[in-house]
């Protein structure tokens, strides 16, 4: 008997980290949904014509150009351009986020703004000065549900959905392909940002200590070199489990943007639901394949399944959908 139940408890654990990144990758997406119901944000003005897919291409070109900006501060070591960036991108979402809160909460004033901006400056600086991995978790579920919440209210389903493409393709291309993702990601990681979601696989791992940097160099092309980072990685891997954020938010968009653009009764619209299921039967299928032990672009899966159950909750519904290409 004990031959038969030790192997069992062993992978009930392994999947333990998993079913968290999912509660995480739900929390972003009820969490998006109830912030860009609140007053503050939805009152936030939209686009001049949020129906156009034309700025589909603009958000296209500059997460493109941003990614390789990236890319070549990392090459040049350019870490504290990097961090300011970034900082401020962070603190700026928090703003946003502690600002709609308060305003929930008590209503908008000098002195709920000045109580927003001291919390989100403090969040931003606990981030610099402690990065440790529930730190970075806590902290990229707020950014992640801010950013959903504010471009969802900003942004029509339809350019949405073709950000969703093309950068489903985008991000095949950089992982299986170029892999300059995977470059971008060790690079990122080291930085210790709030860029992605870490759940440990061991009480004891410390995201601040850990270093991305050594699997990146021992991972060039020599074979003793490579069977080296092959070790480092199963290791690595057996330590926590690691998420972009994006990974979280670019499907979470399409949810939060068909809920609030489509008419509807209730909390929620059908395609937003079926968007949402569609999101976690992609989920399933890739941390099916991360459990394999190699690195997995997210996007390819997730938007597929989120666009998916988007064009069926469409469909049960009998929703009108319209589609603006300027």
């Amino acid at each position: 008997m004990k031959e038969t139940t030790a192997p069992f408890s062993e992978k009930l654990k392994n999947l333990g980290p998993y079913f968290v990144m999912a509660a995480f990758v739900l929390i972003v997406q009820v969490g998006a949904l109830w912030l860009s119901a609140t007053e503050y944000i939805a009152s936030q003005p939209p686009l001049e014509n949020p129906e156009s897919v034309s700025y589909s291409i603009y958000y296209i070109i500059v997460l493109l150009v941003f990614s390789a900006f990236l890319i070549f501060l990392l090459k040049k070591n350019k870490t504290l351009v990097i961090r300011t960036i970034i900082y401020f991108s962070i603190f700026t979402t928090l703003c946003y986020v502690f600002i709609a809160i308060t305003d929930k909460a008590i209503g908008y004033s000098h002195y709920t703004l000045a109580f927003s901006l001291i919390c989100a400056l403090l969040l931003t600086a606990l981030i610099h000065m402690h990065p440790e991995w529930y730190v970075i978790d806590i902290s990229g579920l707020m950014i992640a549900i801010g950013a959903c919440a504010l471009v969802g209210v900003s942004l029509s389903y339809m350019p949405i959905i073709v950000i969703m493409i093309g950068l489903l393709i985008y991000d095949f291309i950089s992982v299986y392909k170029t892999k300059h993702m995977l470059t971008l990601a060790h690079g990122m990681m080291d930085l210790k940002l709030p860029i992605l979601f870490v759940i440990p696989k061991k009480w004891n791992y410390s995201y601040i200590k850990d270093n991305f940097s050594e699997e990146e160099e021992e991972a060039k092309p020599e074979t003793e070199k490579e069977a080296n980072s092959e070790g480092e990685e199963k290791k690595r891997k057996s330590d926590a489990l690691f998420m972009g954020l994006g990974d979280a938010v670019i499907p979470t968009l399409l949810v939060v943007s068909s809920n609030h653009f489509l008419e509807h009764d209730g909390n929620l619209s059908m395609p937003s639901l079926f968007a949402m299921i569609g999101t976690f039967v992609g989920f399933a299928a890739l941390m099916y394949m991360v459990s394999k032990g190699k690195p997995q672009a997210g996007l390819p899966l997730l938007n597929t399944g989120t666009i998916l159950g988007f064009i069926i909750g469409v469909v049960v519904s009998g929703t009108a959908i319209t589609v603006n290409l300027m």
